[in-house]
Protein backbone atom coordinates (compact mmCIF):
# COMPACT_ATOMS: atom_id res chain seq x y z
CA UNK A 1 0.00 0.00 0.00
CA UNK A 2 1.29 3.45 -0.87
CA UNK A 3 2.09 5.58 2.23
CA UNK A 4 -0.36 8.29 2.72
CA UNK A 5 0.39 11.86 3.32
CA UNK A 6 -1.99 14.35 4.67
CA UNK A 7 -2.23 18.07 2.91
CA UNK A 8 -0.22 20.60 4.80
CA UNK A 9 -3.94 22.40 5.63
CA UNK A 10 -4.58 19.82 8.45
CA UNK A 11 -1.04 20.68 9.87
CA UNK A 12 -0.12 20.84 13.45
CA UNK A 13 3.04 23.41 14.71
CA UNK A 14 6.18 21.71 13.16
CA UNK A 15 8.53 22.36 16.21
CA UNK A 16 6.29 20.10 18.43
CA UNK A 17 8.27 17.70 20.35
CA UNK A 18 6.23 14.56 19.20
CA UNK A 19 7.47 15.02 15.88
CA UNK A 20 10.99 14.08 16.74
CA UNK A 21 9.80 11.43 20.10
CA UNK A 22 10.15 8.53 18.96
CA UNK A 23 8.17 6.71 21.24
CA UNK A 24 4.94 7.85 19.22
CA UNK A 25 6.88 7.03 15.72
CA UNK A 26 7.59 3.40 15.89
CA UNK A 27 5.93 1.50 12.66
CA UNK A 28 4.99 -1.23 15.46
CA UNK A 29 3.58 -1.65 19.04
CA UNK A 30 1.76 -4.44 21.27
CA UNK A 31 -0.76 -2.97 23.68
CA UNK A 32 -1.38 -5.58 26.43
CA UNK A 33 -4.10 -5.45 29.46
CA UNK A 34 -5.42 -7.38 31.87
CA UNK A 35 -8.52 -9.56 31.22
CA UNK A 36 -10.31 -8.12 34.61
CA UNK A 37 -9.76 -5.17 36.68
CA UNK A 38 -12.14 -3.76 39.25
CA UNK A 39 -11.15 -0.31 39.43
CA UNK A 40 -8.72 0.74 36.89
CA UNK A 41 -7.80 -0.62 33.65
CA UNK A 42 -4.32 -0.31 32.80
CA UNK A 43 -2.52 -0.46 29.38
CA UNK A 44 1.21 -0.91 29.00
CA UNK A 45 2.61 0.09 25.21
CA UNK A 46 5.62 -1.80 24.10
CA UNK A 47 7.92 -0.67 20.88
CA UNK A 48 9.56 -3.42 18.71
CA UNK A 49 11.95 -3.95 20.72
CA UNK A 50 10.27 -5.08 23.50
CA UNK A 51 10.82 -2.46 26.44
CA UNK A 52 7.87 -0.30 27.92
CA UNK A 53 7.12 2.87 25.37
CA UNK A 54 3.94 4.06 27.02
CA UNK A 55 2.13 3.53 29.98
CA UNK A 56 -2.05 3.92 30.30
CA UNK A 57 -3.83 3.77 33.97
CA UNK A 58 -7.58 4.55 33.00
CA UNK A 59 -9.43 4.71 35.92
CA UNK A 60 -13.32 3.12 35.77
CA UNK A 61 -15.24 5.35 38.57
CA UNK A 62 -13.84 8.70 37.21
CA UNK A 63 -17.33 10.51 36.10
CA UNK A 64 -16.10 12.37 33.83
CA UNK A 65 -13.76 10.48 31.00
CA UNK A 66 -10.32 11.58 31.30
CA UNK A 67 -7.18 9.82 31.31
CA UNK A 68 -3.49 10.85 30.37
CA UNK A 69 -0.98 8.66 28.20
CA UNK A 70 2.76 8.59 30.43
CA UNK A 71 6.26 7.58 29.06
CA UNK A 72 6.77 4.83 31.95
CA UNK A 73 5.25 3.33 34.99
CA UNK A 74 5.55 5.44 37.47
CA UNK A 75 3.77 8.87 35.95
CA UNK A 76 6.30 10.67 35.83
CA UNK A 77 6.23 12.32 32.49
CA UNK A 78 2.50 13.34 30.90
CA UNK A 79 2.42 12.99 27.17
CA UNK A 80 -0.92 13.04 26.53
CA UNK A 81 -4.30 14.58 27.82
CA UNK A 82 -7.36 12.78 26.45
CA UNK A 83 -10.44 14.34 28.23
CA UNK A 84 -14.51 14.27 27.05
CA UNK A 85 -15.72 17.82 27.04
CA UNK A 86 -19.20 16.08 28.49
CA UNK A 87 -20.12 14.71 31.80
CA UNK A 88 -23.09 12.56 30.14
CA UNK A 89 -23.43 12.41 26.29
CA UNK A 90 -24.39 10.67 23.09
CA UNK A 91 -21.85 11.77 20.91
CA UNK A 92 -18.92 12.24 23.14
CA UNK A 93 -16.30 14.64 22.08
CA UNK A 94 -12.23 13.86 23.77
CA UNK A 95 -10.25 16.90 23.25
CA UNK A 96 -6.18 15.85 22.94
CA UNK A 97 -3.78 17.95 24.72
CA UNK A 98 0.17 18.05 25.39
CA UNK A 99 -0.25 18.20 29.68
CA UNK A 100 3.46 19.98 29.60
CA UNK A 101 2.30 22.79 27.22
CA UNK A 102 -0.97 23.07 26.57
CA UNK A 103 -0.90 22.09 23.37
CA UNK A 104 -4.41 21.40 21.48
CA UNK A 105 -3.47 17.73 19.42
CA UNK A 106 -6.43 16.68 18.11
CA UNK A 107 -9.80 15.19 19.03
CA UNK A 108 -12.50 12.45 18.44
CA UNK A 109 -15.54 12.57 18.00
CA UNK A 110 -18.26 9.64 18.67
CA UNK A 111 -20.86 9.17 16.59
CA UNK A 112 -24.08 7.80 18.22
CA UNK A 113 -26.49 5.45 16.43
CA UNK A 114 -23.76 4.53 14.17
CA UNK A 115 -21.47 3.31 17.12
CA UNK A 116 -24.00 1.31 18.51
CA UNK A 117 -23.39 -2.00 16.69
CA UNK A 118 -19.68 -0.83 15.04
CA UNK A 119 -17.34 1.49 16.45
CA UNK A 120 -17.01 4.44 14.39
CA UNK A 121 -15.27 7.57 15.34
CA UNK A 122 -14.62 10.97 13.46
CA UNK A 123 -10.61 12.00 14.07
CA UNK A 124 -9.82 15.69 14.37
CA UNK A 125 -6.59 17.79 13.38
CA UNK A 126 -6.10 20.74 15.98
CA UNK A 127 -7.84 23.03 13.91
CA UNK A 128 -10.91 21.10 14.53
CA UNK A 129 -11.36 20.10 10.81
CA UNK A 130 -12.19 16.35 10.25
CA UNK A 131 -9.62 14.35 8.93
CA UNK A 132 -10.50 10.74 9.33
CA UNK A 133 -12.29 8.21 10.87
CA UNK A 134 -11.19 5.56 13.31
CA UNK A 135 -13.69 2.45 12.37
CA UNK A 136 -14.51 -1.28 13.92
CA UNK A 137 -14.34 -4.35 11.50
CA UNK A 138 -15.03 -7.51 11.52
CA UNK A 139 -18.12 -9.17 12.93
CA UNK A 140 -18.72 -5.99 15.29
CA UNK A 141 -22.23 -7.31 16.30
CA UNK A 142 -21.30 -10.53 17.90
CA UNK A 143 -19.09 -9.42 19.57
CA UNK A 144 -21.22 -6.91 21.70
CA UNK A 145 -22.19 -10.66 22.84
CA UNK A 146 -19.63 -12.92 22.49
CA UNK A 147 -16.65 -10.11 23.87
CA UNK A 148 -13.99 -13.26 23.35
CA UNK A 149 -14.28 -12.91 19.73
CA UNK A 150 -11.10 -10.55 18.81
CA UNK A 151 -11.34 -7.07 17.61
CA UNK A 152 -10.26 -5.23 14.47
CA UNK A 153 -9.86 -1.53 14.24
CA UNK A 154 -8.98 0.62 10.91
CA UNK A 155 -7.76 4.23 11.06
CA UNK A 156 -8.65 6.29 8.28
CA UNK A 157 -6.88 9.92 7.15
CA UNK A 158 -8.51 11.46 4.02
CA UNK A 159 -10.19 7.82 2.94
CA UNK A 160 -7.11 5.41 3.24
CA UNK A 161 -6.35 3.06 5.74
CA UNK A 162 -3.00 4.82 7.72
CA UNK A 163 -2.91 2.28 11.14
CA UNK A 164 -4.60 -0.67 11.94
CA UNK A 165 -5.09 -2.12 15.47
CA UNK A 166 -5.45 -6.47 15.52
CA UNK A 167 -6.49 -8.35 18.95
CA UNK A 168 -4.69 -11.48 19.52
CA UNK A 169 -6.23 -13.90 21.36
CA UNK A 170 -4.35 -14.60 24.85
CA UNK A 171 -5.33 -16.19 27.41
CA UNK A 172 -5.38 -14.19 30.99
CA UNK A 173 -4.44 -10.99 29.30
CA UNK A 174 -5.72 -8.80 26.60
CA UNK A 175 -3.27 -8.35 23.49
CA UNK A 176 -3.62 -5.95 20.48
CA UNK A 177 -1.28 -5.36 17.75
CA UNK A 178 -0.85 -1.83 16.19
CA UNK A 179 0.56 -1.60 12.55
CA UNK A 180 1.43 2.63 11.30
CA UNK A 181 4.13 1.39 9.38
CA UNK A 182 1.83 2.95 6.46
CA UNK A 183 1.87 6.63 7.47
CA UNK A 184 3.96 9.35 6.84
CA UNK A 185 4.71 11.52 9.99
CA UNK A 186 5.57 14.88 9.50
CA UNK A 187 5.16 18.37 10.17
CA UNK A 188 1.62 17.45 8.43
CA UNK A 189 0.03 14.88 10.50
CA UNK A 190 0.81 14.58 14.78
CA UNK A 191 1.95 10.63 15.39
CA UNK A 192 0.47 11.54 18.93
CA UNK A 193 -2.94 11.90 17.52
CA UNK A 194 -3.01 8.38 15.44
CA UNK A 195 -1.51 6.25 18.61
CA UNK A 196 -3.74 8.22 20.95
CA UNK A 197 -6.72 7.42 18.74
CA UNK A 198 -5.85 3.44 19.15
CA UNK A 199 -5.92 3.03 22.39
CA UNK A 200 -8.69 5.28 23.02
CA UNK A 201 -10.90 2.45 20.62
CA UNK A 202 -9.13 -0.10 22.94
CA UNK A 203 -10.65 1.97 26.16
CA UNK A 204 -14.00 2.56 24.91
CA UNK A 205 -14.16 -1.23 23.93
CA UNK A 206 -13.28 -1.93 27.87
CA UNK A 207 -15.59 0.43 29.06
CA UNK A 208 -18.22 -1.42 27.03
CA UNK A 209 -17.10 -5.12 27.82
CA UNK A 210 -17.15 -3.63 31.69
CA UNK A 211 -14.12 -5.63 32.45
Amino acid sequence: MVAHQVPASTSVASTSPALVDPRFRHGNYIIKRPWLSFFERTFRVFAPDGTLALFVRHPIMKLRGEWQIFGDEQKSEALVRVKAQQVIAFNYVYDLTDPTTGEHIGGVKTMGVKSILRDKMEIMNAAGQVIGHLIEKGASILRRFIPFLTSKHDIEVNGQVVATVRQKFRFFIKEFHVDQTIVVFGDDLDPRLILTCALLALVNESNREGG
